[in-house]
């Protein structure tokens, strides 16, 4: 591998390195405000209007995980980033189902059900980060 594709290769791990700590914040937001509206800590308008900036920086999330992903030279990489895209997606689609679940007339097995998705992606998704880091570290 020449210098020029090695920086490129460690410029994408910075920048998935950096998504992963944008998932865990997005993270422990999530769950914070879920925990604050189970707790009655916050009312339903707050809930409504936090789980809505969820789903705008899910969204965001989104994009950044998109672009500008790894160098097209290096096929295990784009795969691998394509992996990571469709988790971002589903996380997306996890903040949505969130706030449908606490306008649900349920009585929270909808919002309970995201949340556990949401978890679950959030994790798969810093999960594949730290294997695609440390099968491009090692050696």
């Amino acid at each position: 591998m020449c210098i020029r594709d090695r920086d490129e290769v460690v410029t994408y791990l910075e920048e998935i390195s950096s998504e992963k700590i944008q998932s865990i914040d997005l993270a422990t937001k999530v769950l914070e405000a879920n925990d604050n509206w189970d707790n009655d800590s916050i009312t339903y308008q707050e809930a409504k209007d936090e789980f809505a900036e969820f789903i705008e920086d899910a969204q965001q999330f989104v994009e950044t995980v998109a672009e500008p992903g790894p160098p097209s030279t290096f096929a295990g990489l784009v795969k691998s980033h394509e992996e990571l895209k469709s988790l971002a997606e589903l996380i997306y689609v996890d903040t949505q189902e969130l706030l449908e679940g606490l306008t649900s007339s349920d009585t929270g097995q909808q919002r309970s059900a995201a949340l556990e998705s949401f978890n679950n992606n959030i994790n798969a998704f810093q999960q594949k980060v730290e294997e695609i880091v440390a099968t491009n570290t090692s050696g």
